[in-house]
């Protein structure tokens, strides 16, 4: 696929706040600081689009990114080993 368009359009954690586009979704999900959010910049050739940084957990929402006006690449938070309160990790 070319990618022509991309941006960040939201990010939540609440189902009901959820984009209300009918497109598909690509999800990423893994463990903490595996390179999900790297892995969309790479995608879609956009060096700053999906935050990223070094220290595992920092990706606590879900983002919505859409592409090319036709679907949305999801960048869902990590799960496993990160510096966050327990209170978050409970979250």
């Amino acid at each position: 696929m070319k990618v022509i368009s991309a941006e960040f359009v939201k990010s939540t954690v609440k189902r009901k706040d959820y984009p209300r586009e009918e497109l598909p979704e690509i999800a990423f999900a893994g463990r903490s600081n595996v390179g999900k959010s790297s892995l969309i910049n790479t995608l879609l050739n956009k060096k700053n689009l999906a935050r990223i940084s070094s220290t595992p957990g920092r990706t606590q929402t879900i983002n919505f990114f859409k592409v090319n006006q036709e679907l949305f690449f999801v960048d869902l938070p990590g799960y496993g080993f990160a510096h966050v309160p327990m209170e978050v990790r409970k979250k």
